[in-house]
């Protein structure tokens, strides 16, 4: 018979393992999520620089003869006429076992006014699958029907024509970035940071320097500023700071390097490591012309958005549960290009939280709110204001839906940053 003693040793030792696996398992957690917010921004890098350097290419070559492309696929005044749409889909590391999405996009182009835009699907978004009864994450389609059935499933979340598939790993990104010769960055400060577990060492030096292929995954990677992915530094201003707004700017640099006039000899390299990066249905002339277009692409003007919606538990399980009307607003203005009506809610009132609850309103109902805030010129309102600053907006619907008076714009006030602006009065019974 075991001494109270050994029993009280026993147990401790269980509990100590036992918060040493679960202290394991949340470790695990923390860094499939680092892999996957890493590989998301990894998808528009490689994307951005591949229609870059196939466009530079076709310019250079005059042809690509040595890739057997039509000489009609190389001709640049050819391009594309209309919005394009392509699937982006990131995954694990095939060699390792079977496929695993890991990042979903959904990427839209307009080759005339050179306007783009990516919207990403979380994985864990809840959908339907064509063929399927009941309800799985989006990412299952892939591993149930690969890249075709989850076009399929999210032409069916999202009520649109997908035009294209582009799938991408990520092995070859640091061998990619050293045939670039590597990419000139400037590090503000130094970042360190060890995960032994996880096998990530960084360590970079501040100042201006060329970074090689491994060295621009760490740049990429690290978070550990106290910013993590993405902060709001500046609330009233709206400015971001963080891994996020790094890596946006890496995009930038590696888009400018790739098209810089020292990138030309390594270009019969590059095309061919580029194409070998990715599996997709565009044709290699299909793939010439919009390269041809995405010349006209400015990056500064790229827009983004995550796949409006909650994370909820359904059944037991973890989901990502799309908001459908604020879905289609979003896939209206950035996908579709289609021309979304913007307001600016301001509380007149000096209500507690009434903007917010108006500004919640509007969204369930299809409006794009761009701004929520407190009525510049104090809290006298009475009556809740809908101020028309674009002309032939409608605002009918949104006038009954917030019970508002329909006033037009003063021709002597500041340009406003929405097409209209609503100040909620003390009439306000939302």
């Amino acid at each position: 018979m075991q001494r109270p003693a050994e029993q009280l040793e026993q147990l401790r030792q269980a509990l100590q393992e036992q918060e040493r696996q679960a202290l394991a398992e949340r470790r695990r957690k923390r860094r499939a999520k680092r892999r996957r917010q890493a590989t998301a921004m990894l998808i528009i890098i490689l994307v951005a620089i591949l229609l870059a350097m196939v466009a530079f290419y076709v310019t250079y070559q005059r042809g690509m003869r040595g890739l057997g492309v039509s000489g009609n696929a190389a001709d640049a005044s050819s391009g594309v006429a209309r919005r394009v749409t392509v699937l982006i889909i990131g995954i694990d590391d095939p060699s390792l076992g079977a496929a695993r999405t890991d990042t979903i996009m959904l990427a839209s182009f307009d080759p005339r006014s050179g306007e783009a835009a990516v919207m990403s699907i979380p994985r864990d978004t809840r959908v339907q699958i064509p063929g399927r009864s009941g309800y799985y994450r989006v990412n299952t389609a892939y591993t149930l029907g690969g890249p075709e059935l989850t076009v399929r499933t999210v032409e069916n979340l999202l009520d649109i024509d997908i035009d294209h598939y582009l799938v991408l790993d990520f092995a070859s990104f640091a061998r990619f970035i050293d045939l670039l010769g590597g990419v000139e960055v400037e590090i503000e400060r130094p970042m360190r940071y060890d995960d032994y577990a996880q096998g990530l060492h960084i360590d970079l030096k501040p100042g201006r320097q060329v970074l090689t292929g491994e060295q621009a995954l760490q740049y990429v990677r690290f978070r550990a500023d106290g910013l993590g992915d993405v902060a709001l530094v500046d609330p009233l201003r709206e400015v971001y700071d963080g891994r996020v707004k790094r890596q946006l700017e890496f995009v930038k640099l590696v888009a400018q390097r790739a098209m810089s006039v020292g990138a030309i000899p390594r270009l019969p390299q590059l095309v061919p490591e580029l194409f070998s990066m990715v599996k997709t249905d565009i044709s290699m002339d299909r793939a010439l012309a919009l390269a041809v277009s995405a010349r006209r692409l400015d990056v500064d003007k790229l827009q983004t958005a995550v796949l409006p919606g909650a994370g909820m538990y359904i059944g037991g399980a973890s989901y990502w549960v799309h908001d459908p009307v604020r879905t289609q607003t979003v896939v209206k203005r950035l996908i579709r290009g289609e021309r979304v009506p913007t307001a600016a809610v301001f509380n007149g009132s000096g209500g507690a939280g009434v903007a917010a609850r108006a500004a919640a309103l509007m969204r369930q109902n299809g409006y794009e709110v761009v701004k929520v805030g407190n009525a510049p010129d104090g809290f006298h309102y009475e009556r809740t204001q809908v101020i028309v600053n674009r002309p032939g907006v409608p605002v009918d619907h949104l006038a009954r839906l917030v019970g508002g008076q329909v006033l037009a714009a003063s021709e002597d006030a500041p340009a406003a940053e929405a097409d209209v602006t609503v100040i909620v009065g003390r009439d306000f019974g939302g």
